[in-house]
């Protein structure tokens, strides 16, 4: 069976996946979102850290990085949910006066924006996440572009609150 993902159960009854060649042409990312949907893939808690200002320049870069990367990690969940599911939607804020995207699957979202601090000397900006389904807190961002994975992940599963 060429082509064809093979799935066995253990001597435990726990269903297994043994990789296929079709399985080497995915990332990692990819067999992660496919687990998820799968429901074989546990929540796992978006690594972030405190929203804080910093040089304007700065912000702007890591924001950038963030909206750039976030291209790459909506395509590759998309064509694992393609044909099983909605897919996430990527759309840019316009019009708003601030540099904002959102990535939305279903009713669930999270928007990263840059916020700025025109009047300080030096011009300061920061990067804020805020996502739908949770209560607002203290401002965050994620930890990196690498946290984006476990955020597009965490919009794809029902939300479990950590104890």
């Amino acid at each position: 069976m060429s082509g064809v993902s093979q799935h066995s159960v253990s001597q435990h009854g726990a269903s297994q996946h043994s990789a296929s060649q079709r399985d080497v042409v995915f990332t990692p990312f990819m067999l992660r979102v496919r687990a998820a949907l799968d429901g074989e893939s546990p929540p796992v808690p978006v690594p972030v850290r405190a929203s804080e200002p910093r040089r304007l320049a700065r912000a702007a870069d890591e924001w950038f990085r963030l909206r750039c990367r976030s291209e790459q990690v909506v395509a590759e969940a998309n064509a694992m949910l393609r044909g099983r599911t909605g897919t996430l939607d990527l759309a840019d804020e316009a019009g708003t006066g601030r540099l904002a995207f959102t990535v939305r699957w279903g009713d669930r979202s999270a928007c990263l924006s840059l916020g700025l601090s025109p009047g300080q000397a030096g011009r300061q900006g920061w990067v804020r996440m805020e996502r739908s389904y949770l209560p607002a807190g203290e401002p965050e961002e994620p930890a990196g572009p690498a946290a984006l994975e476990d955020l597009m992940v965490e919009l794809l599963q029902p939300f479990h609150p950590t104890p």
